[in-house]
């Protein structure tokens, strides 16, 4: 290859000096332990034993959870991008050694969720590659939009991300509580092992980090938290508050059969309740830095009582 090729294709930042000192103590017994409770999607569950226990379940509910589990598999993918990014911009802003390790940990656990959603779907009935409706096939993507993040410091973006991260923790301890069947309910309880250190690391970058951003900053991450959640996460993956009408009705229906048959989902309306319960313990905890996030009117307030009130 000629060096003037090499030259074309090199357009990242200078990475020296490349920082090995350890820094945060905290951050590095983060990635400590994961690798100590390191898990294998493939080996640990006992997939031919959950095709056994659920096959004779009605066709209806076994295509209702493998189109839950197909929808999860997405959602858990979507994380690696963003991932990588974070990856790329902790290498080229010169951080720490052990912020670089737990982000390599973080896309590597997304990529192990994956492939225990997957498997869950293929197990129940036929992992789903795309999703079956258009508009799914449209919101989906959205998860891959870096322009948000490329307005926000690294850490800012980062705590960002773990404040969902304590949203899916929620959401899926109530799957994990659903779950009837040994397998799901161990690929539940190993999927949110990972997560509780994805949170602590978030909790980290609040101690560490939040008094040093700006106000600006501190009202940009509550806004671009609310965006996200409006925009991408209620739209069938978080709930199913902003689909539209026919894909509501039918999204819910099957999420109501994975729920009633303990395929570790959760019933849509008991998801704005777990999600509304989960919005006030994150604004409490990130009220002593003065971060406000604003109200989510579909599923708080306004629209989204009288929602509430019409479906209990």
């Amino acid at each position: 290859m000629e060096a003037s090729m090499l030259e074309e294709t090199v357009q990242n930042p200078n990475p020296y000096p490349i920082v090995a000192e350890l820094q945060f103590p905290d951050i590095w017994h983060l990635c400590v332990q994961a690798r100590d409770m390191a898990w294998d999607a493939y080996k640990d569950i006992d997939w031919d034993a959950l095709k056994e226990e659920t096959r004779n379940l009605p066709e209806e509910v076994l295509e209702a959870g493998a189109e839950w589990w197909s929808l999860r598999a997405w959602m858990e993918h979507g994380a690696t991008p963003y991932g990588a990014e974070r990856y790329r911009q902790a290498v080229y802003e010169n951080l720490p050694f052990e912020v670089k390790q737990h982000v390599s940990n973080f896309i590597q656990e997304e990529l192990r969720h994956h492939e225990a959603s997957f498997r869950v779907a293929n197990a129940l009935g036929t992992y789903q590659p795309l999703p079956r409706s258009d508009y799914f096939q449209q919101v989906i993507p959205r998860f891959h939009d870096e322009k948000d993040e490329r307005t926000m410091s690294f850490y800012a973006g980062m705590a960002v991300n773990t404040l969902f991260e304590q949203l899916s923790g929620e959401l899926l301890s109530a799957r994990y509580r659903n779950a009837r069947y040994p397998q799901i309910r161990k690929a539940c309880q190993l999927i949110l092992r990972d997560e509780a250190r994805h949170i602590q690391f978030g909790r980290i970058l609040m101690q560490r980090f939040f008094n040093d951003l700006s106000a600006e900053e501190k009202v940009l991450l509550g806004e671009k938290f609310a965006k996200k959640l409006r925009g991408s996460l209620l739209n069938g993956v978080y709930a199913v508050v902003n689909l539209p009408e026919g894909e509501r009705k039918r999204a819910a229906r099957a999420r109501e059969l994975a729920a009633e048959y303990g395929l570790g989902a959760t019933h849509p309306d008991e998801e704005v309740d777990i999600i509304v319960g989960a919005l006030n313990k994150i604004r409490a905890d990130v009220a002593p830095y003065q971060v406000p996030i604003p109200e989510i009117p579909e599923i708080e307030g306004g629209r989204g009582a009288e929602r509430r009130a019409a479906s209990s």
